[in-house]
């Protein structure tokens, strides 16, 4: 069923609203008081933070007060316990490195201190960020017995339970975007290298993407515009403004769509509500934009499989010390690791060769169209003692395009979310806010 979800109640929009509203230092430190107790209720629920320092926040709250000028002012986020933090403590969901101090900041956390943000607390992460989050880690708002999704879940049950309205995220197979569909959050991947991975733990060299979790798309917006890479130091950002140009050019022609369903091998296992819902959503759109399935795309079905021998193989060169720690690796992470001792080089060389040659492929086809959508995830949030079903995250993140889940539907009978995923070229990452923006206004 297509019911827009209302996820806005903590938005950074209402918190940028209330703040002002606040004439004093004072003021300030009284509304984070109380902003702070509930935070730590909603955490007693739901189970999303790995570290928070009050004294910490108050500090930040002292120093960004004068900087009312400056985009983030004072907005409360979340950060992945992943990224270096300098003071809070940086574990990477392991507790090999339970409460280690990084002693820095990662290039994207300073730019949102830069932008006058506050780094509210480290939201749970899978161990080292590679596979499933587990139960007793986060609770999903809409129903414990439940999953919350893959490694980014922390951030999206933060914002989902109305704690924060922004946290980052990280995406190296589907760990922003499924977490966001499972729990009624908007997750926002962004091309591949639009944001500095400097001081993140590296899993994978093609494939790691930071990304935001928030509210609405206002939140991601907000939050993108102000760390992504921007300037002489970064020749390709003036890419992102020059195919917003040229999208912008097109607002008052119809669009051309592209839906995905049955050229991806997995489609045929999605659940039957997911495919009946997305019909529906497809009559609903027909009228509004130029709708085609896209086809001759079957080359896509190898990605998963290259994905994991690219994967698996990163991970036993990247995680070989903590291997050797034989009873606090968990059983999951040593068989990826296993896994990836099997892989050899000519095998992992030439599924790293592939990358760039399917993309090439899919480019060419993508161009006929402005954007792609497809259900976000294969169902709803699989029971705790159930494994997700391969769904098509992956792939974008294979091949680098931005795409953002949105909240569009849910499960009546079981009060559970699912998102619809839209998918833009590299690049078109500002037109994909934009259109994402526009297509939940049109359900509002």
């Amino acid at each position: 069923m297509i019911r827009l979800l209302n996820t806005k109640n903590n938005s950074l929009e209402a918190i940028e609203s209330k703040l002002k509203s606040l004439n004093s230092i004072d003021d300030y430190y009284d509304y984070f008081a109380d902003f702070i107790s509930e935070y730590k209720k909603l955490n007693e629920l739901y189970c999303f933070t790995e570290a928070i320092d009050e004294d910490y926040i108050n500090t930040q709250i002292g120093r960004q007060f004068e900087r009312q000028n400056l985009a983030l002012h004072c907005i409360p986020i979340g950060i992945k316990d992943i990224f270096n933090t300098k003071v809070l403590p940086t574990s990477m969901g392991s507790e090999i490195w339970k409460g280690f101090k990084s002693g820095n900041n990662a290039r994207v956390v300073d730019e949102i201190i830069e932008h006058g943000g506050i780094i509210f607390s480290k939201t749970t992460t899978a161990e080292f960020a590679v596979h499933f989050i587990t139960p007793e880690k986060t609770i999903n708002p809409y129903n414990k017995d439940h999953i919350t999704g893959t490694s980014s879940s922390g951030s999206a049950v933060a914002v989902a339970s109305g704690a924060l309205p922004v946290a980052l995220g990280t995406q190296t197979a589907g760990s922003i975007v499924r977490p966001a569909s499972f729990c009624g959050v908007h997750g926002f991947k962004p091309s591949f290298g639009a944001i500095d991975r400097t001081g993140v733990l590296k899993t994978n060299d093609t494939l790691d993407t930071i990304g935001i979790l928030a509210s609405d798309v206002y939140g991601l917006r907000k939050t993108f515009l102000n760390v992504y890479q921007n300037g002489s130091d970064y020749p390709f950002s003036k890419y992102y403004f020059e195919s917003y140009k040229k999208y912008r050019h097109k607002v008052n022609k119809k669009l051309n769509i592209a839906f995905l369903t049955d050229e991806f091998s997995g489609y045929s296992k999605y659940g039957e509500y997911v495919k009946n819902d997305f019909l529906e959503l497809l009559k609903a759109l027909s009228g509004l934009f130029n709708l085609s399935e896209l086809k001759k795309v079957g080359f896509i079905n190898e990605i998963h499989n290259l994905h994991e021998i690219i994967y698996c193989k990163s991970l036993s060169y990247y995680f070989q010390n903590e291997a050797k720690n034989y009873h606090s690796v968990s059983n999951i992470m040593k068989d990826m690791i296993t896994n990836g001792e099997t892989v050899t080089n000519v095998q992992y060389v030439d599924a790293i060769k592939s990358q760039p040659l399917i993309r090439k492929e899919f480019d060419r086809i993508f161009d006929n169209y402005d954007f792609i959508i497809t259900p976000s995830t294969a169902t709803y949030a699989p029971k705790l003692t159930e494994t997700e079903l391969n769904d098509t995250c992956l792939i974008w993140t294979f091949l680098g395009y931005p795409s953002i889940s949105i909240p569009l539907f849910i499960c009546e009978q079981l009060n559970l979310p699912y998102g619809l995923q839209i998918v833009a070229k590299k690049f078109d990452d500002f037109a994909l806010l934009d259109f994402s923006e526009n297509l939940e206004n049109h359900f509002h």
